[in-house]
């Protein structure tokens, strides 16, 4: 029984060994690369708007971040409801003034957030955030009116943004578009 045992043992290690090429090297692992495609719009998540437990002052947007091509939003509670509409232009309209901004950049990108308190302001954060993306250059703050938070990006290029959400945040990448 014990010799049956040390077998085993002994099959079960050799098994778990590295997978080797035949010339002994171990095979390097290969990468499958998965093309991001453009998010247009999502829906709001089961859990906005905001908990009615967080004060009517506090935005409901917590904080913006730009970093490389990726702009991250966090919410207070779940992410609501967005669209990803490519412009052609960095220049924005700030709504409701019609104040004119210009981000850097070739190209544009808006970003429009739905289903927020219309009576106080959502966003507090910097007007303005810049990044080091080779596209994604520039976001600004167009919008809080009604409801409705706007961003504009600027772009070096044609661009769209693959979103993803998940529990608080909304993470748009942005891509080159062939537009």
């Amino acid at each position: 029984m014990r010799r049956i045992t040390l077998t085993l043992a002994l099959m079960f290690i050799s098994a778990c060994g590295a997978a080797n090429s035949g010339s002994g090297q171990p095979t390097p692992p290969t990468a499958s690369p998965v093309a991001l495609s453009c998010t247009a719009s999502g829906d709001a998540s089961a859990n906005w708007p905001a908990a009615p437990s967080a004060s009517a002052t506090t935005p409901a947007i917590v904080s913006a971040a730009a970093d490389g091509d990726t702009l991250k939003l966090t919410f207070v509670s779940g992410t609501p409801q967005f669209a990803v509409v490519p412009v052609g232009s960095a220049h924005f309209m700030v709504d409701p003034s019609g104040r004119p901004l210009d981000l850097a950049g070739a190209s544009g990108v808006k970003i429009v957030l739905r289903g927020f308190n219309g009576g106080v302001s959502n966003y507090n954060g910097p007007a303005r955030l810049t990044s080091s993306g080779p596209i994604l250059l520039e976001v600004g703050a167009i919008g809080d009116f009604e409801g409705v938070v706007s961003f504009g990006a600027g772009v070096s290029r044609p661009a769209c943004a693959n979103v993803t959400a998940s529990s608080s945040t909304l993470t748009f990448r942005f891509i080159a578009s062939g537009g």
